[in-house]
């Protein structure tokens, strides 16, 4: 099976999985509803002892009664454990017991924790056949990203490697604690930091009180560069931008292809906001969108003006605002809303298909008004 294929399975088990968890209601039923559908996506035969052991109790038990939930063999040597608890269960607080089989276990090189939707992966990269505190990767089968789907893909039978596995480890805890050291430089930038940036430009000598002056003004400066950077897409390798509804093609020969991939949802979920809008005696004028990665945008004269983002490639369907939560359930009624991730927008509507869009036209409505007269005042 290729990875396309993959990700086409594991989008319609996600969907298959918030559907069913309302009904689940203990482990037993996590287990057989939500987690044994998504070892079989992995490739592995849960009906064959040589492959998937259930309750395994190996002869190293040193506490009575203690089995790990599932055994993954490889060459009748145990490669994964998985330890599950019920859906509502928190999991934070449950990886003693998986701790201790996979630290008197060398064969196991990766340990899972998961209540069915969320799956919280753990090795040894601290010290050697020791499972690390915190989980190197955390994976959410009903919220996904691009980058997920080829993390989790290296999990199925036919392509785990322990080797791999540990590469892939490092790099994800490097990245995590990259990613942090970043965001607290950019929202508290330390005195060596600022120092290091206005050197170049100030002809004063770098003293407290220069710091302390320009702190504000690097700040500033801070935000104002990442959000022309997410706005101008350049954490992509191409994009595709429509105004008035034509195609703009300017690159030159040689750039490389897009890797964004503008659906026929996508295309439809413009096509009805559109027509919601001047149904409404609204200008769609300067109405237009850009595809990116991660999202589909719909703004007006340009793309910081946004007041939609559609995400309907894969996984769940939402239609994001920049709404508060409260205000969008009262233009949704009958719809689930919830808050969005902070980088995508405020908050959420998931819709099952991209026809219903047409149902919510009291919010596109609402967040055109909102853009159009932050526009004009």
């Amino acid at each position: 099976m290729g990875l396309k294929e993959f990700e086409n399975e594991l989008q319609v088990l996600s969907r298959q999985i918030s559907q069913r968890k309302q009904l689940v209601t203990n482990e037993e039923m996590t287990k057989q509803s939500l987690i044994i559908p998504f070892l079989q996506l992995l490739g592995y035969n849960v009906f064959d002892p040589l492959e998937v052991r259930p309750e395994y109790d190996a002869d190293f038990s040193f506490k009575k009664g203690e089995k790990v939930d599932y055994a993954i063999f490889r060459n009748n040597e145990p490669i994964i454990f998985i330890e599950a608890k019920s859906v509502d269960e928190t999991l934070t607080l449950h990886n003693g017991q998986l701790a201790r089989y996979f630290n008197a276990t060398p064969s196991v090189k990766v340990a899972i924790l998961t209540n069915g939707i969320e799956y919280h992966f753990f090795t040894d990269l601290t010290k050697e056949n020791i499972m690390d505190r915190d989980p190197f990767y955390i994976f959410n089968i009903e919220s996904y990203k691009e980058i997920d789907i080829e993390n989790i893909d290296r999990f199925r039978k036919e392509k785990f490697d322990s080797a791999s596995i540990m590469t892939l480890a490092e790099d994800l805890v490097y990245f995590s604690n990259l990613n942090h050291t970043l965001k607290e430089l950019f929202t508290n930038p330390s005195d060596d930091f600022l120092r290091f940036l206005i050197k170049d430009f100030s002809n004063h000598r770098v003293t407290t009180n220069v710091i302390e002056r320009f702190r504000p003004i690097v700040k500033k400066a801070i935000n104002t560069t990442l959000l022309e950077i997410i706005s101008e897409g350049l954490t992509e390798t191409a994009s595709t931008m429509v105004v008035k509804g034509k195609s703009l093609s300017g690159r030159s020969e040689g750039t490389k292809k897009s890797k964004v991939h503008t659906t026929e949802d996508e295309m439809k979920g413009f096509k009805l906001i559109k027509e919601i809008l001047h149904q409404a005696n609204r200008s769609i004028d300067q109405l237009a969108y850009k595809d990116t990665v991660n999202y589909f945008n719909i703004y007006v004269q340009s793309v910081p003006k946004w007041f939609i983002r559609l995400k309907v490639e894969r996984g769940n369907k939402y239609v994001i605002t920049k709404l508060p939560t409260n205000i969008c359930e009262d233009l949704c009624p009958g719809f689930e809303v919830e808050d969005a991730p902070k980088v995508f927008g405020t908050s959420r509507v998931r819709i099952e298909t991209i026809d219903q869009i047409q149902e919510l036209d009291r919010l596109v409505i609402h967040c055109y008004d909102q853009i159009v007269n932050k526009i004009t005042s």
